[in-house]
């Protein structure tokens, strides 16, 4: 059974050893975060999705109004978390279908042993194998 105080209002907001233990955790997350990003916009990488976030933040704060440096980083933190999971969840599901439709069609299963089986023997898979 769950250790978590279900049902309590609050609870979470009380000074526990857990409660503490998670904001600390909280803490440490969004500083990676924030560390990683301000990283990739100091250097001369081509543009992409990382370094365009905080340009999301800044027109953001620019239409509706101005905000503190803490809302800036909660969006950041927040739009790079939900990129995060976002893309966990497709692989999750990608490798799912992909695994129900090898057993579902056994010739298609044993076609990918094969080429598997050519290209490494009796090695283990490596990144330049692919």
């Amino acid at each position: 059974m769950s250790k978590g105080n279900v049902g309590v209002p609050g609870f979470r907001f009380l000074p526990s050893k857990n409660n503490r233990a998670m904001w600390k955790i909280e803490k440490e997350i969004n500083s990676m975060i924030l560390k990683v990003v301000k990283q990739r916009n100091e250097a001369s990488y081509e543009k992409d999705l990382l370094q365009m976030i905080p340009e999301g933040a800044k027109s953001y704060i620019d239409y509706y109004g101005p905000s503190t440096d803490s809302f800036r980083d909660n969006f950041i933190v927040d739009n790079c978390k939900n990129i995060y999971f976002a893309g966990h969840e497709t692989t999750t599901i990608t490798a799912s279908w992909s695994l129900m439709l090898l057993a579902a069609h056994p010739e298609w299963q044993a076609r990918a042993r094969t080429e598997v089986l050519e290209i490494c023997g009796d090695s283990l898979p490596d990144a330049n194998m692919l």
